[in-house]
């Protein structure tokens, strides 16, 4: 008929599941089954965390715009990045010697989401909030891709960051890792790696 009132216990339910996603990210990815909007969060929460450890400086998340939705939005430089961040689980763990290898780019991966729609509204979300951020003195366009791996059979993660995404990653094999055999940032260690 209405609205009603949650109970107590939903209620605790809800931020006792909902409480380490938002604040302790980490632990919630390692010893927990994770639904897809709840790893989504997870990926957006650690992946800000990362962020912001790295010197950017976190202006939004989850930002609407007349062009989609933006996960996370920072500044650092005079320049306003869109972050879309995508998280997975893979089936064969590419992480060997602390780097995933330059070819690595199945069709399972995260990143290989973001298609060119995507891209493209990104990047037109990324001019329409720099006109609005700080007096519009801000240079806008510019997109990464942040990926949250997964291991499919066990605790292990990594996230990669892929820096002014030009082209889709099931597009351009260049683009699967910019960096040619990219470290990961690791969410073990206390230092990050990361490359902008």
């Amino acid at each position: 008929m209405g609205w009603s009132a949650p109970t107590w216990p939903a209620t605790i339910r809800k931020v006792l599941r909902n409480g380490p996603i938002e604040f302790a990210p980490q632990l919630a990815l390692r010893y927990w089954t994770l639904s897809s909007p709840e790893l989504g969060r997870a990926g957006e929460n650690f992946s800000a965390r990362a962020l912001r450890r790295a010197g950017w400086k976190i202006m939004g998340r989850r930002m609407t715009t007349p062009h989609g939705e933006v996960d996370l939005v920072m500044t650092g430089a005079g320049q306003l990045v869109c972050v879309e961040v995508k998280a997975g689980r893979v089936l064969h763990w590419p992480v060997s010697d602390e780097k995933v290898p330059a070819d690595w780019n199945p069709l399972g991966r995260p990143g290989r989401r973001m298609d060119w729609n995507r891209l493209c509204a990104q990047q037109r979300a990324g001019h329409w909030l720099a006109r609005r951020f700080e007096g519009g003195r801000l240079k806008g366009g510019r997109v990464d891709l942040v990926e949250l791996l997964l291991e499919s059979h066990g605790s292990r993660h990594a996230l990669v960051h892929h820096a002014r995404c030009q082209t889709p990653l099931s597009e351009s094999s260049e683009n699967s890792s910019p960096t040619r055999a990219q470290r990961p940032i690791h969410l073990d260690s206390a230092e990050i790696r990361y490359k902008t």
